[in-house]
Formats: structure tokens, C-alpha cells, sequence
């Protein structure tokens, strides 16, 4: 091959090489060589394709597969025909350009364009076209970000050419792994911000801009270069909160395990204003996880937390929402917990941890009844310092109380609980008595009301008794009266032994009782003389004559036979004894002798129809045990002991004798 040949390729190769990477523009903006990225962005225009960058200069171009030869024509007043250069592409094609001349760039007025293949004279493209619709501006420049001091926001900020500033609409393209790809387009107040973003997400995000000064907007440029920035994020993120427990000084604290990487500072500003500076907070170096600084009642006061003041682009950062003292309070644990129980009640009583807001707090009491039992939590409704808790009788209990602002005035969280107080409560057997009291009167009345139920009619018969029939007891007691025989009553006292009497009373008259002799042997029968009477079956002797009455016998008693009622009646029992033999007299042969012998016929007869007479008799020893009587002490003559039977059995006797 020539040499001069190779070499003038080789020259050709290199202008076309570096003609497609330049992008070289003259004085008037117009460019001596077309950039790839301006014919790629403007590749869905209809041909030719225009553009200007300055609106004082225009250019169009048109791509062919070949290297043909073609002709240009513009037309505003005349028609004129413009020098096409030829560009080729990566791609093997050709572009062939026309650069107006400056003197034919006008603004507000159509422009005829007319392509011809040269030799043929083919019309190949026909266009009108306005240079204010083809604008095509670069991108802006010096694009970075800044935090508005909330989480999930952004403030962008970027650079225009002056000239445009008041003329341009602004697209932004941004992008994270959660929120995806979003577009927006405004103008420059509108979109300097975003919201609503993925906080602590990492976020890409151009901006391009575009001519809006008239009702056709002109060509977008070229996106921005990406820029990438973390998202702010919230406070809560890093458990960053922020209280005041006195008014007057701040105490904020984070958990710093939860993001590891960087050791976190803390800022604040005191004020509304977002421009104010950040303000460093001096860490308690006992404490890298907690800072303190002093703050103003009334003052708005924000913090974030970070690696610095001005963080960099992919920096954590977290904010809190401004707040102010009165509504971020923290008190201490409520002081002194003390106990006290009241018949099975606990009882509690406290201080309260901030003595200028005591009327303006709520309690909350902790407690539980058994280790590893569920925990109860009882509220107050008021700035009392004491509460009561019931139910805790006999068992063991672990008690705490927190404190908190109201919310009227002053609002806040919880303190922290109080340390723990234990102890327990005695069973009280009273108050289990006294809950069990309307049971057991429950169970009473059921009983009661059951045995009323059952002996009613018995309990009528006692309260309500019949009343006899007159006639048929008066008819009875008559029948009773006239019948040939008179049983003893009922009542009479009488010993249901086997055994005879063993003691004889013998009644008689003065004279009769001279006749009484004793029997010549113990067996032999006593012989009652004429005028006498004798009431029982046998009788002992003694050896000097005398009646001999054992312990164990009845007697009837001599004194005070016939009872003295309160009316002055008196009986002169003491004939009725004479006649017996009974009073203390001289003996003669062994029988008593009356001073004076009365008649004892006639006191027989009186006193045999009195009722009023002694009618008992003296039980025996062993009757008296039976019955569980003591029969007391007895003489050896004549039945001295005064005990008494039944009065109705000796007159039965005496009127049997009698008769």
C-alpha cells in the first residue's frame, strides 16, 4: 500500500476518534463538534434535529446510514443554504451537521428547514421550527444536601448559571432500597426538599432542569451526576431521649450498642429558629452514653446526635423533635415507701420526688403477691401520696411506685420505679369471720324456716292450746266422785318395793292407849286394843318397852303435820298426836299416858274427811336411793326425821282403817 495513503487514513481515523469525545464550543456557544450524549438525548426529536445552548446560537443535525451528499436549507424572510460537516459515529454512521450563523438566530419566529439530497434534489426532511423551544442547557452543578433537623427529610441544594435561574423548571430522580425510584418535577421551592423518606436508608438522587419560560418548554438536559446521602433518622432509633427532672438542667442518654461502627456525639440549639447553630454537649466522661447542659422553662430546645456537627454524606444521624422542659419532665422514684396494715389492709404512703409540681402528679403502684408472680399496677387519680391495697391478707407482697405529670400543666413520662419494698400481711381470722357471717345466717334461716315447716302444726298446738269441753270433764269428775272406790291420785308418792312397810303408827284414844302392850316375842302379831288404829303392817320393839323405828322405815312425823297457810288457819295436829302416843309423856308399862285423855273418836272423824291434813309419808332408806333422796339423819325412838310423802296415801290408809 502507498504510503502517503496509510497516512493520511491513520490522520482521519484520529480527527474522527477525537471528534467524538470533544465537545468544543465556540464564542457564541455554538459547537464545532456534536457530543454522542446530545444526540442520544435528542434522539426521539423529529429530523433535523435543533438545539441551542444560549438561545443566541442554533444548531441542527440529521443521521444517515451512508456518506452521502446532501443540501441544507433555512428559511426566516429568504431562504439561504447552509455548509453541512459530516461527523461519523461509534455506531458507523454519519451526522451531518448545520451551525447557524449568529446574525440568522431569531427568538419568537419560525425558522423553515429543508433537507435535499444533492444530485436527485429529493426532499428528505422538512421542519418549522422556534429556537426558544430547542433550548437545551447543561445540568446543574455543585449538587449536595443538608438535614432539615426532622427524620426522613432532605434539603438539596445545587448550582444553575444565573441567566437561568428564574427560567427553568427542575426534575429530580431519586431512589433507595425501600422506597424505589420516584420522579418530581417544579420549580426550585418545590422540590429543594424531599419528605417522606426511608430514614436511615441510604439515598441516590439527580436533578436536571429544562427552559419553562414559555408555554413550550425546551429540551431536558443531561441528569446531574448521583449523589448519595443517608437519611436523618429518629431518636427514637438509637433510644435517644432527652428530660428534665428539676426544670433548669437537661440529662440525655442513648443506647450506643445499637449502631457500633462510630462513638456518637451530642449537639443542641436553644430556639425556634432552624439557622441557629449546633452546640456541642459535654459528655459525662463516666458516662459515654449520657450528657447534660442547662436549658431555659420556656425555651424550645432540640438535639441530634452524630459523628459532628456538619456530618458527612453517608453519616448517621439522629434527631429529636424540638421540645420544651414543661413538656419533658422526668421526676426521681417517689422517696420514703413506707407500710402499714389495718385489719388485713395494706396501706402505703409516700413523698413525692419534685415538691414544686406534688399537686400536679400521678401515681402508679407496683406490686405482686408471690416471687415470679404477675406483676398488678394500680393508677391514682390524683397527687395523693398514700393508697390502700386490699386482698393481700396472709400472703407475702413486693411493692414499687413511679411517678408522672398529669398533662394539664406539666407532661413527661414515668419515672423510674422506686426500690422495692416487701413484706406480709397476717391471715385475719376476724374479717374471715365476719365475710363468713352472711353465709352462716344464710344456712340459719334455711334451718329455721325447714323446722318451722316441719313442727308447725305442734308449735299451734302449744301456742294455740284446745280448749276442754266443760260439760264432758264436769260429767267425769262427778262419775269420779259417786263411783264406789277412790284411788289414790296419780301424783301420790309411793316406794315400788317389794318390801312391806316396816314401821306401824297406831292412832288411838287415851283410855285404848293404856290397853297397847308389846307382843311377847318379836314374831309374835301386835294386838291393836279397841279404839285404836294402826297404819302400816309391823313394828319393832326395844328392850325397855319402847317402839324402836328403824332408819330405814317411814313414819309419820308428829310436828307440823297440817300445813299452816298465811290466813291464820291453823290445825291442832298435836289432839290428832296425842291420840298417837307420839307426844313426850310419862310411861307407864311401856305405853305413853296422856296428861288428859281427849276424844280421839272425834278428831278421827274430823280429820278423816279434812284434805287439808298431812297426807305424806317418810320414804325409806332404800326408797330415798332409788329415788336419789337423802333420807337424813334418824333418832332411835319414834321416828324423828321430818321428811314427807304424799298426804293422800295416809288418808287413803287412815279412811280405810277407819272404816
Amino acid at each position: 500500500m502507498d504510503l502517503p495513503l496509510v497516512w493520511e487514513l491513520f490522520l482521519a481515523a484520529v480527527w474522527m476518534q477525537v471528534g467524538c469525545k470533544a465537545d468544543v464550543h465556540d464564542r457564541h456557544g455554538s459547537v464545532t463538534h456534536l457530543p454522542m450524549k446530545d444526540v442520544l438525548l435528542l434522539k426521539d426529536e423529529a429530523d433535523p434535529k435543533c438545539f441551542s445552548r444560549t438561545e443566541y446560537d442554533f444548531t441542527c443535525f440529521f443521521e444517515t446510514p451512508d456518506n452521502k451528499t446532501y443540501d441544507f436549507f433555512y428559511k426566516i424572510d429568504k431562504e439561504k443554504r447552509c455548509d453541512l460537516s459530516v461527523q461519523r459515529t461509534e455506531e458507523g454512521s454519519f451526522l451531518h451537521i448545520c451551525i447557524f450563523h449568529p446574525e440568522d438566530v431569531y427568538m419568537l419566529v419560525l425558522t423553515y428547514l429543508r433537507v435535499l439530497e444533492a444530485g436527485t434534489n429529493t426532499t428528505l426532511y422538512t421542519r418549522n421550527v422556534s429556537v426558544e423551544d430547542q433550548v437545551l442547557l447543561d445540568p446543574p452543578t455543585n449538587i449536595s444536601q443538608c438535614h432539615t433537623g426532622l427524620p426522613g427529610q432532605l434539603q438539596l441544594t445545587w448550582h444553575v448559571d444565573k441567566a437561568w435561574e428564574n427560567k427553568v423548571n427542575y426534575g429530580i430522580r431519586y431512589s433507595s432500597n425501600m422506597l424505589g425510584e420516584k420522579n418530581k418535577e417544579g420549580d426550585r421551592e418545590q422540590l429543594d426538599t424531599l419528605t417522606s423518606l426511608v430514614p436511615g436508608e441510604v439515598l441516590e438522587f439527580q436533578i436536571r432542569i429544562n427552559i419553562g419560560l414559555y408555554e413550550t418548554k425546551g429540551h431536558w438536559s443531561h441528569w446531574s451526576q448521583p449523589v448519595a446521602t443517608m437519611v436523618p433518622q429518629s431518636a427514637d432509633d438509637i433510644s435517644l431521649e432527652c428530660y428534665t427532672s428539676d426544670l433548669h438542667n437537661i440529662t440525655c442518654q442513648w443506647d450506643e450498642n445499637i449502631y457500633k461502627e462510630v462513638t456518637y456525639k451530642l449537639f443542641y440549639r436553644l430556639g425556634p429558629s432552624k439557622s441557629l447553630a449546633w452546640t456541642e454537649c459535654l459528655k459525662n466522661w463516666n458516662l459515654s452514653d449520657q450528657c447534660g447542659f442547662h436549658g431555659d422553662e420556656i425555651q424550645v430546645v432540640q438535639v441530634k446526635l452524630g459523628v459532628s456537627g456538619s456530618p458527612a454524606p453517608l453519616d448517621r444521624t439522629f434527631y429529636s423533635d424540638p421540645f420544651i422542659l414543661n413538656g419533658s419532665i422526668k421526676t426521681a422514684p417517689p422517696r420514703h415507701l413506707k407500710e402499714s396494715i389495718d385489719r388485713g389492709t395494706l396501706c402505703l404512703s409516700w413523698v413525692a420526688p419534685l415538691p414544686a409540681l406534688s399537686d400536679h402528679l400521678l401515681y402508679q403502684v407496683h406490686y405482686h403477691t408471690r416471687e415470679g408472680g404477675p406483676w398488678l399496677t394500680v393508677s391514682s387519680k390524683g397527687p395523693e401520696t398514700s393508697t390502700c391495697l386490699e386482698g393481700l391478707t396472709g400472703s407475702q407482697y413486693n411493692v414499687q411506685v413511679r411517678a408522672k405529670p398529669n398533662g394539664i400543666v406539666y407532661s413527661g413520662q414515668w419515672s423510674d420505679w422506686s426500690l422495692k419494698l416487701s413484706g406480709s400481711i397476717p391471715s385475719d381470722m376476724g374479717a374471715l369471720v365476719i365475710s363468713c357471717i352472711p353465709l352462716l345466717m344464710l344456712v340459719l334461716a334455711i334451718v329455721f324456716i325447714s323446722l318451722i315447716l316441719r313442727y308447725l302444726s305442734k308449735l299451734k298446738k302449744i301456742l294455740w292450746p284446745p280448749i276442754p269441753n266443760l260439760d264432758k270433764v264436769l260429767q267425769g269428775f262427778l262419775a269420779e266422785i259417786n263411783g264406789p272406790t277412790w284411788d289414790p291420785p296419780f301424783a301420790s308418792k309411793q316406794c315400788l318395793e317389794e318390801n312391806p312397810a316396816s314401821v306401824v303408827e297406831i292412832m288411838c284414844t287415851e283410855d285404848a292407849a293404856a290397853g297397847l302392850e308389846k307382843p311377847p316375842n318379836e314374831s309374835a302379831p301386835l294386838l291393836i286394843p279397841d279404839g285404836c288404829f294402826s297404819v302400816g303392817e309391823q313394828v319393832d320393839w326395844n328392850p325397855d318397852g319402847t317402839l324402836e323405828v328403824s332408819q330405814d322405815y317411814v313414819t309419820l312425823s308428829t310436828v307440823d303435820a297440817v300445813p299452816r297457810f298465811q290466813n291464820g288457819n291453823e290445825y291442832i295436829y298435836e289432839h290428832v298426836a296425842e291420840c298417837r302416843g307420839l307426844d313426850n309423856r310419862p310411861k307407864v308399862g311401856g305405853v305413853q299416858q296422856a296428861a288428859t285423855t281427849p276424844d280421839c273418836s272425834s278428831i278421827a272423824t274430823r280429820t278423816s274427811g279434812m284434805d287439808i291434813l298431812n297426807r305424806s309419808y317418810l320414804l325409806t332408806a332404800e326408797c330415798s336411793r332409788d329415788r336419789g333422796l337423802d333420807p337424813g339423819p334418824t333418832g332411835s325412838s319414834g321416828g324423828s326425821d321430818k321428811r314427807y310423802s304424799n298426804m293422800d296415801s295416809l288418808k287413803h290408809q287412815s279412811t280405810d282403817t277407819m272404816g
